[in-house]
């Protein structure tokens, strides 16, 4: 029946059966996608939930090494990371230097941003499939400007080192006392909060006495406790934000004794976003 069938197309008309071999192919290579595509999901359903999605936005934070500081929300499986990366900014007109430039103009204008051009997934920086992506460099959160300052276009912003990641669920148990992690290195350290669950916030701030760590100690992130900060419920976190100036006691991952950490000034405090 079906040599007969094919028999009879072939007799009516040449083109007519190519075209009709064309669309069976073609609802074959669909059905053959769709399979694949379902047997993944299966695989690793993991894959199938962190699928590029989105741009990310950055703060960028350092005064000799440059930093980036993923800005999360809580709301959805793409921007809810806490990540910090240790990258350089390559590109026409040496945009590091461009950046560094105009962090050291105005003391009291911390705020600068990467606006990432291109789309890929949070997990692919951890991993390492993703080394680098291009985006500008704003002055102040290019988000909310009303008018962006833009300091640097088509910049690639190469990964050095995942210095600290980690997803974030709203799920998540606020901890009885704040927690801060340092980054940086023997010479430059930062502190940023350890973003658990909402209401949260997002900040960063310079490190002015700062702790005798080795690189080789800083290359990830240290989790700092701070005995002395208790937080009285969950929706009273920001009530415990360092600020400049204070010098807080620090535990370093919770053990040892305690140390004393002179903070200086603040490149952002971030809560909008962290409801």
């Amino acid at each position: 029946m079906i040599h007969d069938s094919l028999s009879s197309k072939v007799a009516e008309s040449p083109v007519n059966f190519i075209n009709w071999l064309f669309y069976k192919w073609k609802k074959l290579v669909s059905l053959l996608m769709v399979i694949l595509t379902a047997a993944l999901m299966f695989v690793n359903p993991a894959s199938a939930q962190t699928s590029p999605c989105m741009t990310h936005g950055m703060r960028i934070v350092g005064e000799k090494a440059v930093y980036l500081s993923h800005m999360p929300l809580f709301n959805g499986s793409c921007h809810n990371y806490q990540a910090l990366l240790e990258v350089t900014f390559e590109g026409a007109g040496d945009p590091q230097a461009k950046y560094l430039t105009e962090q050291k103009k105005d003391p009291n204008q911390n705020e600068f941003t990467f606006e990432p051009t291109q789309e890929f997934s949070m997990p692919d920086l951890e991993s390492g499939k993703i080394q680098s992506f291009k985006g500008n460099i704003h002055r102040g959160q290019y988000e909310r400007n009303a008018s962006r300052q833009l300091i640097a276009s088509n910049v690639n912003a190469k990964v050095k080192r995942v210095v600290h990641f980690r997803r974030l669920s709203p799920n998540s148990k606020v901890p009885k006392l704040t927690e801060y992690l340092l980054f940086g290195n023997s010479t430059e350290q930062y502190l940023a909060h350890l973003i658990t669950a909402p209401p949260d916030f997002d900040q960063i701030l310079t490190v002015k006495t700062k702790l005798p760590l080795t690189d080789a100690q800083l290359l990830k992130a240290v989790r700092l406790v701070l005995p002395n900060r208790p937080v009285p419920n969950p929706q009273r976190q920001t009530e415990q934000a360092l600020k400049f100036n204070d010098q807080p006691a620090v535990l370093i991952n919770g053990v040892g004794t305690r140390q004393a950490v002179g903070v200086g000034v603040e490149y952002f405090k971030e809560t909008r976003d962290l409801l």
